[in-house]
């Protein structure tokens, strides 16, 4: 096998090995690790560090098929389904455009920003469509902390969500940055180049 071709076949080793361990943590179940998926880092961060050859629709797609796979076809059909999913494949958007333009320190805060915003409109959704929830000022801000009585607070959700995805992306940039040494091939800064 010519050191080329080896090359190539470890490209596409990383992003399969990390799209798996994400499918695995989304559907481990273990209390501790409730609500502690690396989606979003993996739309987000995945698409930054993943070959120009992975378009970014690529990764919400996969987690697409791997929700119908676990959970049946009619999952995409619910309206918090629908949100999730938009929110992936903006994320994914957003990091693809910012390929190349964009530092470690920015991607971490691009994931951060993109787990906030995901929050936000999972959240919203929530609230418009359960009726758990008054359709008052009160009632959203209630989706946005506390959550339904008898569950957790949606605060511990947003909480486990940064923890997970700043953990992935890390985990990303350095799996990028190790193999990219091995490669011989430019690293991903750290910090912004002037």
């Amino acid at each position: 096998m010519s050191p080329r071709m080896s090359s190539k076949r470890l490209s596409l080793i990383l992003p399969l090995v990390l799209v798996l361990a994400a499918i695995v943590l989304r559907y481990v179940k273990v209390d501790a690790l409730a609500n502690f998926s690396p989606f979003m880092a993996l739309a987000f961060a995945g698409t930054l560090v993943f070959s120009r050859k992975v378009p970014f629709w690529a990764l919400p797609l996969v987690m697409i098929g791997v929700d119908m796979a676990a959970n049946g076809p009619g999952i995409v059909m619910h309206a918090e389904a629908v949100a999730v999913y938009a929110c992936f494949a903006l994320a994914a958007w957003f990091g693809g455009r910012a390929r190349g333009h964009i530092s470690l320190l920015g991607g971490l805060v691009g994931v951060v920003a993109c787990t906030l915003a995901f929050y936000a409109v999972t959240n919203t959704v929530s609230w418009l469509s359960d009726a758990n929830y008054a359709k008052t000022f009160a009632g959203w801000t209630q989706a946005l902390t506390s959550g339904v009585p008898g569950f957790p607070p949606t605060v511990l959700f947003l909480y486990k969500s940064l923890l997970s995805d700043v953990a992935f992306a890390c985990a990303l940039f350095a799996a990028f940055n190790l193999e990219a040494s091995v490669r011989k091939e430019k690293l991903f800064p750290v910090f912004a180049s002037a």
